[in-house]
């Protein structure tokens, strides 16, 4: 699997398991944010990669590792009941989770981030990932 392949799995993965609880805005989608409903935003970020095996040509195994961010947004002055819900649901998505192709989620937490200076109350969820290309 490679860096194309492993971010279509993730937001396949993703988009299947959140099954329309909000809106989405993906990063390379024109996007309208909503103004009195809650959504999220998926970021997927590659940072860091190693040769995790070395041998013939086919059989090297480069391991590849990555950030998952989904920030979720809910109107302010609504409390943020709403919010930690939605963030609970994402953290049940990658917790304990791996796709179909093999991607591997760990360190999945909640960092409450608060008044976004746009209106909402933010909350980010991430989640560290993993996968290995054989080249």
């Amino acid at each position: 699997m490679n860096f194309n392949q492993a971010e279509a799995e993730i937001r396949q993965f993703f988009a299947a398991a959140w099954n329309d609880l909000t809106v989405i805005a993906w990063p390379d989608i024109k996007f309208n944010r909503p103004d009195n409903q809650n959504w999220v935003r998926f970021n997927c970020q590659e940072n860091d990669g190693a040769q995790v095996s070395t041998g013939s040509p086919g059989s090297n195994r480069f391991r590849h590792y990555g950030t998952i961010t989904i920030q979720v947004f809910q109107p302010q002055g609504q409390g943020s009941k709403e919010a930690r819900e939605i963030a609970t649901t994402a953290l049940g998505v990658f917790m304990g989770a791996q796709t179909t192709n093999g991607i591997i989620f760990y360190d999945v937490l909640a960092r409450q981030i608060g008044n976004d200076g746009e209106g909402f109350y933010q909350i980010n969820v991430v989640a560290s990932f993993y996968y290995d290309e054989i080249t």
